[in-house]
């Protein structure tokens, strides 16, 4: 019984189906997030990638299962302390500093600030007010903020949206250490070449089912 628990994945999701009224906008999907891996989950606007993210993150009622450590996400709903979620939208307090945001957030997951682990320089000045900031420097106070606690899920809605060159590769060289000490993530992205060589594989979705699912075949080169 050991071993079969040890060899569970870590997100096992089963059938989930989401509509708006008449609108079905996911429709029985199903896949499962392994333990200490990268999933990145492709598809066109509107294939239903983010409205899977916001599922899983409990801004969205479903139908169908979702367990995270074999934990129903939809009945046990405090096991969503487990995940660290990244929206496609940021919305942050515009009269708080970066550093006032951090903290704001570490309380309620019960984390510590100075535990982040993202490289020098990633972050903007966390003395300055959010509403000072353009739109890569938020998207870096968000990307903080989702990995604050180190949980053992991320989900990650185009993270590297609004992120120049430089922060993209620091990003997934963060996320890459991250997996290697017991971290998955799922991350959403219309674009496959904006993911470098992290991601172990990749789902592709189209109109709200899924499409494709399999190893991830991007740029291994390395540096």
């Amino acid at each position: 019984m050991a071993e079969d628990k040890a060899a569970a994945p870590l997100l096992a999701v089963e059938d989930l189906v989401k509509s708006y009224g008449k609108n079905q906008v996911l429709s029985g999907v199903t896949f499962s997030v392994e333990k200490e891996s990268i999933v990145a989950l492709a598809g066109s606007n509107g294939s239903g990638k983010s409205t899977l993210l916001r599922c899983l993150s409990g801004a969205l009622q479903f139908q169908g299962t979702a367990k995270l450590v074999g934990r129903d996400l939809r009945t046990r709903p405090a096991i969503r302390r487990l995940l660290g979620y990244l929206p496609q939208q940021v919305t942050l307090p515009e009269s708080v500093t970066a550093y006032e945001a951090l903290l704001f957030f570490a309380r309620l997951r019960g984390a510590d600030v100075d535990e982040l682990i993202l490289p020098d320089g990633f972050l903007p000045d966390l003395n300055a007010r959010v509403g000072t900031f353009s739109g890569g420097q938020r998207q870096r106070v968000a990307i903080a903020i989702s990995l604050l606690g180190r949980p053992p899920l991320l989900l990650l809605d185009e993270p590297v949206a609004n992120l120049d060159e430089r922060g993209r590769e620091e990003f997934w060289k963060t996320l890459t250490e991250l997996r290697d000490s017991g971290t998955s993530a799922l991350i959403a992205s219309p674009s496959p070449g904006d993911l470098g060589a992290a991601p172990d594989r990749i789902i592709t979705l189209a109109d709200g089912e899924i499409e494709s699912d399999e190893s991830w075949a991007g740029d291994k080169s390395g540096d």
